[in-house]
């Protein structure tokens, strides 16, 4: 009685919350905006403003502040250029710096992260929708990084665009230059207006200065606008992507070794430039980087981030939902507490297997694209059959999904997903289902909100009925000030996504934050001050029992001026094991069923990432179902300078439990990284846990050529400790890969 009374009274208070914003949304006009001029000469693309070469570029200069206070006046002067031909738009910065021997550019590998250097940006949405965009980032050393935005305010780093970048450093400060082709992106070519914003970072203040924001946001949702692009061409619109990799195997414990050529070809063509085309056949994810590895002693399992190109090509479009898929705190949706549980397509289902072994893929066919305000995808992918570990053969399968997305009010869509198939069985299985996302980042007062809506069915033939999922989040997102958001999320006990991610069924969630964070203006040390609480708690809907609650509170959470963290937090929670479910298995340890209350606490330090050696610990200890758990996990980064960079990472973990039950768990991660120059790089991570008792290497070595031109040179070596010698480090090798592979894009 009492939940189903909770139940509407939250349902109640989100329709009104939403209705009140709904009525608030209001068509603003405090957006910048400047006309972007053509030109008859390209300017060389060598990172060096020579004289006269920008000079019939639009010239801006009016950025201010974001942090650490809004629309204050920045601590260095910024000029941003721009200018465009029939087949390129130019972009170029002069990034002034009063103390350029302070520059921060510790990156020199092509497609490595850029975090811990100065950097200019660039954000374009070329439909000026606010919904959907692309960033471009230069740092000092000229090394290119480019995203597309998931979602209106989350960008993700994972797509792949061609385009060219140089910077260079100059006696007071540095410079830099883009070439962004039309063909590498899509726009309505009857629109001359494209949404954008640019800004800059200096990491040695944590200071980030731009043209555009509101309320400490730099995304497509509080874009300016540039106006003036006429007769853009985008040639034939074809790109034609062949790769060829070689591959030898051998598992050392059977002696058997295998080789094998293997050629494929992508073809991406433009439609028309607002819609774009791709087939694959024979698709090679040989050179894809591994994974991480994860100590999976947990209830539930774990989800690992999507990194195969092919699937990250307008990835975005087949979003739903809102849910972040990335990792870090920059992805992190306010008063969402259900994280990706409940994902309508999620591509790693597809070309793996559920050990995560790679699956061949025949062939496959995208298309997707952007008609005025209207968001559409489709695909499909004939996955070849395999073997499961356990010998079980899943035949070949025909995968589908379609999605689409229709723009409403100012900054909001109405959306719709369909998949088809299953890649993980021989059952058929199909998905429907429908989502809102609202915005409203003009509340006034430097005010946001955003509302998250949707429901799933799942159809599978050997699961009837109880096979819903549905979700509501509401949220009051802030830079600094109070913010607060909460969510209802039920996922039935027969919903199976077989193209989607969901590790929890048969429950409902209730869950919410509140946080509150200021900066300490004239403080000489503590930029920034935050505290939090945040409240979830997941119940099973055929019982009402509590399968999991968790209040946590960021007691304190404090940042430097120069950007290093520190926080304490405190956290109660109660977990409800059901009969059989045994988490700790993998070290041995039994826990009886029923419920389990323990009180933990963490402590989290580290330096800003700027710093030539980087420290980071976090040690939580406290409770631990009916007994202690103790875990360390300090990492440690040194970068010697812009060519070599070592990484050390551990975790520990100690489980004392009643009637003498104990273990450790331990994982060690070791990566170098090597660039010889910013086109060409080495990067090894070596990697052990004492569950497998497996050391697992990875070294490649890429060459990249230009953009959308590489070859790459792959080692995987894998050894396992012989458990019958007591020397605990005497290890053989179990099994080898090695791969070459080269990829060059033909475009026309």
């Amino acid at each position: 009685m009492f939940q189903s009374v909770s139940f509407n009274v939250m349902i109640a208070a989100a329709m009104l919350v939403l209705a009140g914003l709904v009525n608030a949304q209001q068509t603003v006009s405090d957006e910048k905006r400047f006309q972007i001029n053509r030109i008859t000469e390209a300017p060389k693309i060598d990172g060096r403003l020579d004289a006269g070469e920008w000079n019939g570029a639009a010239r801006i200069s009016d950025l201010h502040e974001v942090e650490p206070i809004e629309f204050d006046t920045p601590s260095e002067r910024t000029v941003w250029y721009f200018a465009y031909d029939d087949k390129t738009l130019f972009v170029a910065g002069y990034a002034y710096d009063s103390e350029p021997h302070n520059i921060a550019a510790n990156t020199l590998r092509q497609g490595a992260g850029l975090m811990s250097d100065d950097r200019m940006s660039l954000i374009i949405d070329p439909f000026n929708n606010k919904r959907s965009g692309y960033t471009f980032t230069l740092n000092p050393h000229g090394v290119r990084q480019e995203g597309i935005y998931a979602t209106a305010t989350r960008s993700s780093d994972q797509w792949d665009g061609i385009w060219r970048g140089a910077a260079t450093r100059v006696d007071d400060g540095w410079t830099m230059e883009m070439a962004i082709p039309f063909n590498t992106v899509t726009f309505d070519p009857n629109n001359d207006t494209w949404g954008i914003n640019f800004y800059r970072r200096v990491v040695r203040k944590a200071e980030r200065m731009a043209w555009q924001s509101r309320n400490g946001a730099v995304n497509p949702t509080v874009s300016g606008e540039m106006y003036g692009l006429q007769g853009l061409n985008q040639g034939i619109g074809l790109d034609i992507i062949p790769s060829a990799s070689s591959i030898y195997s051998r598992d050392r414990e059977t002696d058997l070794s295998d080789s094998d050529l293997d050629s494929s070809i992508d073809i991406n063509y433009k439609i028309t430039p607002s819609i774009n085309g791709l087939i694959t056949f024979n698709t090679d994810f040989a050179a894809t980087q591994v994974d991480g590895r994860k100590l999976d002693l947990q209830r539930f399992s774990l989800f690992f981030p999507e990194k195969r190109a092919f699937f990250l090509t307008d990835f975005d479009i087949f979003q739903f939902g809102g849910i972040p898929t990335g990792g870090g705190s920059w992805n992190r949706a306010v008063g969402l507490r259900s994280g990706t549980n409940g994902l309508a397509f999620f591509s790693r289902r597809i070309g793996l297997t559920s050990e995560r072994a790679p699956v061949d893929l025949i062939g496959g066919a995208k298309i997707s694209g952007r008609l005025g305000d209207t968001d559409f995808g489709a695909l499909y992918i004939l996955q070849d059959e395999y073997a499961t570990s356990t010998g079980d053969v899943v035949g070949q399968s025909d995968l589908m999904v379609a999605r689409v997305s229709q723009g409403v009010l100012e900054e909001s869509a109405l959306g719709a997903i369909m998949t088809i198939g299953n890649p993980g069985g021989n059952t058929d299985s199909s998905l429907f289902g429908a989502d809102f996302q609202y915005r409203n980042t003009r509340l006034g007062k430097n005010r946001s909100a955003e509302g998250r809506f949707w429901i799933q069915k799942s159809n599978n033939e050997d699961l009837e009925g109880d096979d819903l999922a549905w979700s509501a989040t509401v949220s009051l997102p802030a830079r600094l000030g109070l913010e607060g958001g909460f969510q209802i999320h039920e996922v039935q006990q027969n919903f199976d996504p077989a193209l989607g991610f969901a590790n929890r069924t048969g429950v409902r969630l209730y869950g919410g934050e509140l946080g509150f964070r200021r900066n300490l203006s004239g403080n000489k040390f503590i930029r920034e001050v935050s505290h939090g609480l945040e409240f979830t708690q997941w119940n099973f809907l055929d019982t009402g029992d509590i399968q999991t609650r968790k209040i946590e509170a960021d007691f304190l959470s404090l940042r430097s001026q120069s950007g290093d963290w520190a926080s304490f937090r405190l956290s109660y929670q109660t977990e409800g094991l059901l009969i059989g479910e045994q988490p700790l298995s993998g070290v041995g340890i039994n826990i009886p069923d029923g419920d389990h209350d323990f009180l933990r606490w963490n402590a989290f330090v580290r330096s800003a990432s700027f710093r030539p050696l980087q420290l980071q610990l976090s040690v939580q200890g406290g409770d631990y179902y009916d007994g202690k758990r103790l875990r360390v996990e300090p990492e440690i980064s040194w970068r010697a300078n812009e060519h070599l960079t070592f990484e050390l990472s551990y975790g520990y973990n100690k489980y004392e439990f009643p009637n003498g039950q104990s273990a450790i768990a331990r994982l060690v991660s070791f990566e170098s990284e090597f660039a010889f120059n910013s086109k060409m790089s080495l990067v090894t991570l070596a990697q052990y846990d004492n569950l497998s008792e497996e050391i697992g290497i990875n070294s490649r070595f890429r060459y990249n050529l230009t953009a959308g031109q590489d070859i790459w040179f792959v080692i995987n070596h894998n050894m396992r400790r012989d458990s019958s010698l007591d020397d605990r480090f005497d290890f053989r090798s179990i099994d080898s890969l090695a791969v070459a592979k080269v990829r060059y894009t033909f475009r026309y």
